[in-house]
């Protein structure tokens, strides 16, 4: 729901809605069709090591280094160091860098470098020493990406239509199909669309209650936008529990960033890519047990992200609602999965569930 910055894509009729079924390529938005080159080439995952550091130096006997380069603005880039991703790792430096003629350059606190398409290249300094670096733009992909539908499971979205889906009210889903079989977020920028049933958060027509999903997202760059305004929205179990979904590419991995269990459970690192590329959550999910209108169990979920588990088996205390008098709001029977509008133009593709019994 509402995080941090970060860095480096027939005629349905309804009452008031009509929507084309054609694609727009790569995406709808601006946000996703008017993307700067740096964003695309030189914003993103790097590895690499240190180069000549003194001997048995930290840097000598521990070599690997990677870092991230994480838009701030247009040509503001925020560029930081560490020795591993996906580690909750210390920071070695982290310092803004200016694009001056399609080059990257950073410099401070004992270190300097240059980010260009042919990787990262500088100077760094710590625990007493300093060794040069060279560093190449990675990209990590989630080992789930296109993973299919097992036997059991309901194909809930695979690029061919929103038969599976609804908005609140039961009318049509007015989001856009894209190319590569995905959807994109569409959210009513006026009173005129709002009137028009334009946007708004979609929800199956089936109800679940414990399940496994798997589902496949990205956020655009959004330059200038920070915090919870950048990259947001979520997927709710029950309709009621939420895994934020949030650009929190290079943040901290707080209560309310991508992947925690919104305002209730940070993850337990932070699995985010950068912005545009194909990310993963696979969550399994079991409902609360209630007898006689008591809660006997709490539902619990484990949640991984980008293949790495972010939460494992936790308990889920009450409703991860943002207003703290509507976290008692509880369901006691299946409901839908829901995907959220919060203004931005989040993409989702291959999505499927699959029911379990309690």
């Amino acid at each position: 729901m509402r995080g941090s910055f970060v860095v480096i894509s027939r005629v349905i009729a309804m009452s008031v809605f009509v929507a084309t079924d054609s694609l727009a390529a790569g995406g709808h938005s601006p946000d996703w069709t008017q993307v700067a080159d740096a964003d695309l080439f030189l914003m993103g995952d790097y590895e690499g090591r240190w180069i000549d550091a003194p001997e048995k130096h930290y840097f000598d006997i521990n070599p690997p280094l990677a870092a991230q380069v994480i838009n701030v603005r247009e040509g503001e880039y925020l560029i930081r160091f560490f020795q591993q991703h996906d580690a909750r790792a210390d920071i070695y430096f982290e310092g803004t860098g200016r694009l001056v003629d399609g080059v990257i350059r950073f410099e401070g606190n004992g270190w300097n470098g240059e980010v260009s398409k042919d990787g990262m290249r500088g100077k760094g300094s710590g625990h007493g020493g300093e060794a040069r670096f060279e560093l190449k733009r990675v990209v990590r992909s989630s080992p789930s990406l296109g993973a299919k539908a097992p036997a059991g499971a309901i194909v809930l979205f695979d690029g061919k239509n929103f038969d599976e889906w609804q908005h609140a009210d039961g009318g049509a889903v007015s989001w856009h199909r894209v190319e590569g079989d995905a959807m994109e977020v569409r959210s009513a920028k006026n009173d005129e669309e709002r009137a028009k049933k334009i946007g708004g958060d979609i929800f199956t027509k089936r109800k679940f209650g414990s399940c496994r999903v798997h589902l496949e997202f990205r956020y655009p760059v959004e330059p200038g936008l920070a915090g919870q305004a950048r990259g947001n929205s979520g997927v709710f179990l029950q309709d009621s529990y939420e895994v934020q979904l949030l650009n929190s590419y290079g943040t901290q991995g707080l209560w309310n960033e991508c992947g925690a269990l919104y305002k209730t459970l940070p993850p337990k690192v932070n699995a985010c890519q950068p912005p545009m590329e194909w990310q993963t959550y696979d969550i399994d999910y079991t409902a609360a047990v209630w007898k006689n209108g008591e809660k006997i169990s709490p539902p619990r979920i484990t949640v991984r992200f980008n293949g790495i588990v972010i939460h494992r088996d936790e308990p889920i205390p009450h409703a991860t609602a943002h207003a703290l008098d509507q976290r008692l709001n509880e369901p006691r029977d299946e409901r839908p999965l829901r995907l959220q509008d919060h203004g931005n133009a989040i993409q989702f593709r291959n999505i499927w569930i699959t029911p379990s019994a309690q």
